[in-house]
């Protein structure tokens, strides 16, 4: 975008502008071409001119075929003045002093102009309207100047290859392995576990699917012998018989006399164990992953 030039841009003019304000005209047929065909933001500079000398210079924005379009305020630049034209005179895409005093002006073009140049140099900018040079050798040279990848790739030799040398496995998040890698089969439906030592190494009979599942909570707690501090506190029926006095049962008032040996009553049970099933709410493990593939390099 920007100031246009072309080569051998002269015609003569077909239909004049109007008077000294007018801002379109048009060219003999056909001779359009030689002109610029500015793009949005794009002009020229070009030069009315008569058989007696005299000569205007305006500023082009637009041309249609042989109809070129003057830009607003274009008349009479570069120390010259509106005129009126006539059919037959001449219109000319020559260099002039403003189109060369904008070229110049350019901060960019000033910034490469300022650089000392020296062999093996490149210029590159460095910011807005700044330049610098970088070194730039033989053989990058040799690299810039390949039409495609494939001759970059012939330049550059081995050098991609030993970038990452045979045989290195790596991981990756795709279905298949890329180009110039061999799909790694031997593990399959495993985790990937973080050591602090030599890595490479395998482990573990699960697989990862089996072991991060749905899991029950059930079982026995068997073989559990109570004490009998262990058992609730409890009380026996004993009816104990008097060996003297008046009456078969002493405690119904009759005033017998309990005599003879204490009885003590043998109670129930062997004292062996038993046991509890426990049951609980299932565990999910059944965390959320991704499915990798590693593959060693050609």
């Amino acid at each position: 975008m920007g100031l246009k030039f072309s080569n051998f841009g002269k015609a003569i003019i077909s239909s004049a502008p109007s008077g000294t304000t007018g801002l379109s005209f048009t060219v003999e047929a056909g001779k359009g071409v030689l002109f610029p065909s500015p793009g949005i933001g794009d002009y020229f500079y070009g030069i009315f001119k008569d058989a007696s000398g005299n000569r205007e210079i305006v500023k082009i924005e637009a041309r249609t075929t042989d109809s070129l379009t003057i830009a607003q305020g274009g008349r009479g630049l570069d120390g010259t003045a509106p005129r009126t034209w006539a059919a037959g005179d001449y219109f000319v895409a020559g260099v002039t002093n403003i189109a060369l005093q904008e070229s110049l002006a350019n901060p960019n073009l000033q910034a490469l102009g300022a650089l000392e140049t020296s062999a093996d140099k490149m210029a590159y900018f460095s910011g807005p309207g700044t330049a610098a040079l970088a070194n730039l050798s033989s053989y990058i040279r040799s690299l810039l100047d390949d039409d495609n990848a494939a001759a970059a790739r012939a330049t550059l030799g081995a050098a991609p290859a030993s970038l990452i040398p045979p045989g290195t496995v790596m991981s990756f998040f795709q279905a298949t392995a890329p180009a110039g890698w061999t799909q790694v089969t031997t593990h399959h439906n495993k985790a990937l576990r973080v050591v602090g030592s030599a890595g490479g190494g395998s482990g573990g009979s699960v697989a990862f699917t089996s072991a991060f599942t749905s899991q029950a909570v059930s079982g026995w707690n068997s073989a559990t012998t109570l004490t009998s501090a262990q058992i609730p506190a409890h009380t026996h029926t004993l009816s104990v018989y008097g060996t003297s006095g008046g009456g078969a049962n002493p405690s119904g008032g009759g005033g017998g006399i309990i005599t003879g040996m204490p009885i003590t009553d043998a109670g129930t049970g062997g004292g062996g164990s038993h046991s509890h099933i426990f049951t609980g709410t299932a565990i999910n493990l059944a965390v959320q992953y991704i499915d990798i593939i590693i593959a060693s390099k050609d």
